[in-house]
């Protein structure tokens, strides 16, 4: 792996950059695993319901402010593509204390956000206080998330894969051993898990801060130029990154709102169907992160080759990760479909959970098929930093398919919920595919998106 300019676009080397991000993409949602599996086997249905809602909350917060990734991913890769070392520096200098920043601010305004967003979306009393205490204990590591979430991006632009790996594995450990002790040895129930994952998520951004500092010293080591005033402060720079930030803001909380009004619509159905959609969404978050593998490095590559203005290896960057992508979304379908009922009986012992989970199980199978795309073509969009067309097509997309609910829903009940979802992805992946010929146009405009 070269220390800049990108990788060798082989098969071989887009899986070996691939593979790491899909580890590392995969332990993301062990956290709401371990916390799912806990509370389902130490604990009551209520309280499962109530991680679910919760889940569903706290995903506005951490998945609302993705363009910390997103962005920092794609400005890196295009600095290191076009082999500027201070500004591939200064893009992390600039993007952890941001995600810090914003995590300090949602956590000093919880009490109206939480008590907002029970307004929106509905549960029981019973579950939206269960909801209320996991909610209230996850928020004192989001500080440290966010800046996880830039530090990984970071990782991922230059195509150091590997380092965001170990540092989601050092999170998953913390987490591993201490929700066990705080659920079952303590009997801290929900607030238990939560302030578990919280402490595991501060261990991550040490983690990581720590395997930043080493890439630098093997990149040459630290820049001057990159953290001085000057640089950090750069006009031209902070309003490509404003621009960036604010479009694949609209473009995520479009995203998000999708998401939550499919959470919401479970949640009205009751505990029973709620509590098999939340297992059933493990598996779907689960499958998303380990496709998103191949979006990441289809962030990387063709980043990389936007910043060199290298039109063959652009072409070439979408065709192998592609490749790779469709590949493993018919696995990956195919053994949600046939494992998945030995899944979910692990992951809660109420028959009725059980049996409404597995019920809905062929639609979350069909969920990578019809969705890679999608997934793929987010990660083009972010490598080369054409915002604009990704906060379109998001808005777009989530109007498809909110209609596309209310048409399905009194037709087909609670199968329509789940036929609207897949109608999302295949919207999703519509409308951005309508902007893909204007990127190449556009790879000669130095100043970019």
């Amino acid at each position: 792996m070269s220390s800049a300019g990108g990788i060798a676009l082989t098969r071989k080397n887009i899986f070996t950059q691939s593979w790491p991000i899909m580890l590392a993409n995969a332990a993301a949602p062990i956290v709401g695993l371990v916390d799912t599996f806990v509370i389902g086997r130490y604990s009551t249905t209520t309280a499962l319901a109530g991680i679910g809602l919760g889940a569903v909350i706290y995903a506005i917060a951490y998945w609302g402010f993705g363009f910390l990734r997103m962005s920092t991913a794609g400005l890196a890769a295009q600095s290191d593509g076009a082999k500027d070392e201070g500004g591939v520096q200064a893009h992390l200098a600039r993007a952890v204390p941001l995600g810090f920043f914003i995590g300090l601010l949602i956590f000093a305004a919880q009490i109206p956000l939480v008590a907002g967003a029970f307004k929106i979306f509905t549960g029981t009393p019973d579950v939206e206080s269960a909801a209320a205490t996991y909610i209230g204990a996850r928020l004192w590591g989001l500080p440290a998330t966010l800046a996880s979430i830039a530090l990984m991006g970071w990782f991922v632009g230059i195509s150091r894969s590997g380092l965001a790996l170990k540092m989601q594995i050092i999170l998953n450990l913390i987490n591993i051993i201490l929700s066990p002790i705080f659920v079952i040895q303590l009997g801290w129930g929900l607030w238990g898990v939560g302030i578990a994952s919280a402490i595991a998520e501060w261990g991550g951004l040490v983690a990581g801060l720590y395997l930043a500092y080493t890439a630098i010293k093997t990149r040459g080591g630290f820049r001057r130029e990159a953290l001085s005033k000057s640089a950090l402060l750069n006009t031209a720079a902070l309003r490509k990154l404003g621009i960036t930030n604010s479009n694949i803001f609209i473009r995520t909380m479009c995203l998000t709102l999708g998401f939550s009004f499919f959470g919401n619509a479970a949640a009205a159905e009751g505990v029973v169907f709620l509590a098999g959609y939340h297992i059933l969404m493990q598996f779907i978050t689960m499958v998303a992160l380990v496709l998103d593998a191949f979006a990441h490095t289809a962030e990387a590559v063709t980043g990389a080759a936007y910043g060199a203005k290298n039109k063959a290896r652009f072409d070439r960057a979408i065709r192998l990760t592609t490749e790779f992508s469709a590949a493993f979304a018919i696995l990956i379908g195919a053994l949600i479909f046939f494992g998945g009922p030995y899944f979910i009986a692990m992951l809660s012992k109420d028959p009725e959970v059980i049996s409404s989970a597995t019920r809905y199980l062929p639609y979350c199978a069909l969920a990578p098929i019809v969705g890679f795309a999608a997934w793929q073509l987010d990660g083009i969009f972010i490598g080369t930093t054409h915002t604009r067309e990704m906060r379109n097509a998001g808005i777009a997309a989530v109007v498809i398919y909110i209609t596309a609910h209310h048409v399905l829903t009194p037709k087909f009940d609670k199968d329509g919920i789940w036929l609207a979802f897949l109608t999302y992805y295949i919207a999703r992946a519509v409308t951005l595919c309508l902007y893909v010929p204007k990127i190449r146009k556009h790879m000669d405009d130095e100043n970019g998106y």
